[in-house]
C-alpha cells in the first residue's frame, strides 16, 4: 500500500515539475505556504480588530465592507480567503506527508503538532464567522449549541442561550472575540513553534515567486467575490439557504446526518486515530549513528549539517586537545547518515554501513564490473528515495538494466556519500561517477540533497578533492536530482554521460568545458498557458466550497416550535424521625435542646422530576420526563426541544406535573397559535406565574 501511495504522489509531483519546474512546484512548498497564509491572516486580523465593535458586530463589519471597500473591504476579503486557503493547504500538506509515511519516529512530534494546528485553525475560523452575527453566524450558534447539548457538563441546555436576541448575553461577543484573538496569536504561535522545533533551519518562507502567486490568487478571489455580510441574524426566523463554508462547517452536517452516538464515535475516534497514527505504523526502526569521540576533533560540521538537531556540541571531557566534542540525541536521529559525510575525521558511522564498508563495497563493484565493447566503467551512487530502483537496477548483477558497465551502490540518503567514496572510486579504476539524489526541494531527509550539492561545488565543507586540483577528474563526475516519478530521466542522462566518456577516452583527455553537474532540473521550463489554469483551480475550489448554499438543516416550508422551560420541581416530602433514626445519626445531626426543634424531621434536598406531554391538534408529539440538575438532583429542571411542524393554525395543549406515577397534572396550557413557514415559535414557562406562554415574535421576554 505504501508503494502505491508514494507512486500516486510522485506522479502528481511529476506533472507539477513539468509545468512549474521543480524549484517552483507549489506541491513542494505546501508547509511554507501555510506559514505565509497564517502571517497574512494575522496582519489582516489586526486591521479588522481596529474597526470591530462588540456592541454592534454586524453593523461594524458591514460598514467596513460598504464604506471602506477600497481598503477595509479588500482586507476583510483577504482575511477570509486566506483562512479558507489555510485549511485547504493544511489538509493537502497533511495528506501528502501521510502518503509519504512522514509521520513516524523523529517526525511524530511534527505530525501531532500539525494536526493540532489544523483542528485549532478550524475552531478559530468558526469563531471568526460567529463574530459577524449574520444568518450564517446564527446557524453556527444554533448547531454548536446543539452539539454542546450532548455533553453532560452544562447545567442549562446551551440552545437556551439563543432563544431570542433579548435572551443573549451582551458579553457573549466580547468573550468570543477574546477567545478568537487569544487562540490566533498565542495558541497558534505555540503550535507553530512546536511544529518546527525539531527541525534545524526550518523552512517557513516559500520562494518569492510562489509568495507573489499565492497573494495574487487571494486578491483575485477578493475582487471576484468580496467577503460581505449575509442577512442580519434574526432568531425568530429559521436560517434557511444561508451561505455555507464547507472548509469550517463540515462538522455540522455530520451531526445532523448521524445519530448522536455515531456522530461522537466518528468524531472522537477520528481525532484519536489521527493523533495515534505514528504509533500504529510498525515499520522497522532505522539504526542511529555512532560517534567515536576519540576521532572527533570538534569541528561542529555534523552539528551544522544535521537536519533534525540530533547532534549537539558539548565541552570536551577526555583531556584531548579540542574544546568540543559531538553528542548524539538518539530520539531525534533519523539514521539518514548526512553527518557521516560531514565528518572529515571519520568519527561518525552508521552501524552496518560504516565508511570502511562503503569503500570496500565500491572496490568490489568495480572489480566485478568488466568493460564490455570498450564501454567506460561508470559507478552509480544512488539515493534510495530518489528514483525507483526496481525499475532500473538489475539486483542480481547490481548494475543498471541493459548497462552492465554501470555498477550501482545505494545509500539511505545522498547526503551520506562521503567525498572519500567518489575519490576512491576514481582512483580505483572508475572512468566516471554519478550521484543521483532527491529533488533539492523534496529531499526525504530535508537537507541531504542540498548539502550534497554544496559539498560537490565546494560551497560547504568538506569539499571534494576533485575541485581543488589534486586530481584531474572534473568532468568525470555527474550529479542528478530526480524523483521516482522521473526514473526514466536517469537512464537518458547516463546514456549521454556514457557517450561523453567514450568519446574522451579515445584521447585520454577530460575536458573541463562541460559542467559536471548536469541536468539539475531535468524538466521543461514553466509553460504559462498550462500553469495559469492550474493556478486557478484552488481559486475556484475555495470560491465554490466557501459560498455554496447551506446544508438543509431546516425546511423553508416548515415552522419550528421551540419548547423550553426552567422549573424548580417539588422537593421530596419530609418524614418524622423515629427514636432509632435519631440514635443512628451523628451527634451534630441529632435533636438539640432548642425549643424550636420539638419535631424531629428528615427532609431531603432532592427534587422531583418533571413529566411533560405536548399535543398538537389532539395528537401527542412529545411525552418525556426531565430530571433535575445537580449531583444530588436538587437543582432546577431544564427542557429544550425543537419540533418542526407544518405552518398554519394549530391547537397546542401542554400538561406538566412534578412526577408522580399516575398523579394529576400541576400545570396546563391550551391555546390556538399561528405558525408561519420559516419562522420560530417559542413556548416558555414563567416561573413567577407558574404557567406556560408563547414568546412574542418580536423577541421580547415575559416574566423571568
Amino acid at each position: 500500500m505504501g508503494y502505491w501511495n508514494r507512486k500516486i504522489v510522485y506522479t502528481i509531483d511529476g506533472w507539477g515539475d513539468r509545468i512549474f519546474t521543480p524549484k517552483y512546484n507549489p506541491l513542494y512548498w505546501l508547509g511554507t505556504i501555510c506559514f505565509f497564509l497564517m502571517a497574512l491572516i494575522f496582519i489582516t486580523g489586526i486591521y479588522l480588530f481596529l474597526f470591530y465593535r462588540t456592541s454592534n458586530p454586524y453593523g461594524s463589519l458591514q460598514n467596513l465592507s460598504a464604506n471602506q471597500w477600497y481598503l477595509g473591504g479588500i482586507i476583510r476579503s483577504v482575511h477570509r480567503y486566506a483562512s479558507d486557503g489555510l485549511i485547504l493547504f493544511l489538509m493537502l500538506h497533511m495528506t501528502r506527508e501521510f502518503l509519504f509515511g512522514r509521520y513516524i519516529r523523529w517526525r511524530k512530534f511534527s505530525w501531532i503538532s500539525g494536526n493540532a494546528l489544523l483542528i485549532t485553525s478550524i475552531f478559530i475560523g468558526i469563531m471568526g464567522y460567529f463574530l459577524i452575527w449574520d444568518d450564517r453566524a446564527q446557524l453556527i450558534a444554533l448547531k454548536i449549541a446543539h452539539i454542546l447539548d450532548d455533553i453532560p457538563i452544562f447545567i442549562e441546555p446551551p440552545p437556551r442561550t439563543f432563544l431570542s436576541s433579548a435572551s443573549m448575553s451582551k458579553m457573549l461577543f466580547f468573550v468570543i472575540l477574546l477567545g478568537h484573538i487569544a487562540m490566533s496569536f498565542i495558541l497558534i504561535t505555540i503550535l507553530i513553534f512546536m511544529h518546527v522545533s525539531r527541525n534545524a533551519r526550518a523552512a517557513v518562507k516559500p520562494p518569492r515567486a510562489i509568495t507573489i502567486g499565492v497573494l495574487a490568487l487571494i486578491l483575485l478571489l477578493s475582487f471576484i467575490s468580496p467577503a460581505t455580510n449575509s442577512l442580519p441574524a434574526d432568531l425568530s426566523k429559521l436560517p434557511v439557504n444561508v451561505p455555507f463554508d464547507w472548509f469550517y462547517f463540515f462538522i455540522f452536517p455530520l451531526s445532523s446526518l448521524f445519530p448522536k452516538w455515531a456522530f461522537w464515535s466518528i468524531s472522537i475516534g477520528g481525532v484519536l486515530l489521527l493523533f495515534a497514527t505514528p504509533w500504529l505504523n510498525r515499520t522497522k526502526k532505522p539504526p542511529v549513528i555512532e560517534i567515536n569521540s576519540e576521532r572527533c576533533v570538534g569541528c561542529e560540521q555534523c552539528n551544522k549539517d544535521c537536519p533534525y538537531e540530533s547532534i549537539r556540541m558539548i565541552s570536551r571531557q577526555d583531556g584531548r586537545p579540542y574544546l568540543l566534542q559531538s553528542k548524539l540525541f538518539p530520539n531525534r536521529c533519523a539514521g539518514c547518515g548526512i553527518c557521516v559525510a560531514s565528518c572529515e575525521s571519520k568519527a561518525i558511522d552508521l552501524p552496518g554501513r560504516t565508511l570502511e564498508q562503503m569503500l570496500n563495497e565500491v572496490s568490489e563493484l568495480l572489480n566485478l564490473s568488466h568493460k564490455q565493447n570498450s564501454e567506460p566503467k561508470i559507478l552509480g551512487l544512488i539515493c534510495e528515495k530518489s528514483v525507483n530502483l526496481n525499475e532500473i537496477v538489475d539486483t542480481e548483477k547490481r548494475t543498471l538494466k541493459g548497462m552492465p558497465n554501470v555498477p550501482i551502490a545505494t545509500f539511505t540518503c545522498a547526503g551520506m556519500i562521503h567525498h572519500y567514496i567518489i575519490e576512491h572510486a576514481l582512483r580505483s579504476g572508475a572512468d566516471g561517477v554519478f550521484v543521483c539524489s532527491c529533488q533539492m526541494e523534496e529531499c526525504y531527509y530535508r537537507e541531504g540533497a542540498k548539502w550534497t550539492r554544496a559539498r560537490m561545488t565546494g560551497e560547504r565543507a568538506p569539499v571534494f578533492l576533485s575541485l581543488n586540483g589534486s586530481i584531474n577528474n572534473y568532468s568525470r563526475v555527474r550529479a542528478y536530482w530526480l524523483t521516482p516519478g522521473n526514473t526514466g530521466e536517469l537512464i537518458k542522462d547516463i546514456s549521454i554521460f556514457n557517450e561523453e566518456l567514450r568519446q574522451t577516452s579515445k584521447t585520454k583527455s577530460y575536458s573541463l568545458i562541460e559542467p559536471w553537474i548536469r541536468n539539475e532540473s531535468g524538466y521543461k521550463k514553466v509553460i504559462a498557458f498550462s500553469a495559469i489554469p492550474l493556478l486557478l483551480l484552488p481559486v475556484f475550489l475555495i470560491l465554490f466550497l466557501s459560498t455554496k448554499p447551506s446544508f438543509p438543516f431546516y425546511s423553508k416550508d416548515k415552522a419550528l416550535i421551540k419548547f423550553t422551560f426552567k422549573h424548580s420541581g417539588k422537593q421530596l416530602e419530609c418524614r418524622e424521625l423515629t427514636e432509632k433514626d435519631t440514635e443512628t445519626k451523628l451527634k451534630h445531626m441529632r435533636k438539640t435542646q432548642s425549643p424550636f426543634s420539638q419535631i424531629r424531621m428528615d427532609c431531603e434536598r432532592k427534587r422531583l422530576p418533571s413529566y411533560v406531554e405536548l399535543d398538537l391538534d389532539d395528537k401527542t408529539i412529545l411525552s418525556r420526563t426531565y430530571n433535575p440538575t445537580g449531583l444530588k438532583k436538587d437543582g432546577s429542571t431544564f427542557a429544550y426541544e425543537e419540533i418542526q411542524v407544518s405552518p398554519g393554525t394549530h391547537e397546542i395543549k401542554i400538561r406538566m406535573r412534578d412526577y408522580e406515577e399516575g398523579g394529576p397534572f400541576d400545570y396546563t396550557f391550551e391555546e390556538k397559535i399561528d405558525l408561519n413557514a420559516g419562522y420560530t415559535t417559542i413556548i416558555e414557562f414563567d416561573k413567577k406565574t407558574k404557567s406556560f406562554f408563547v414568546l412574542p415574535e418580536n423577541g421580547g421576554e415575559k416574566g423571568e
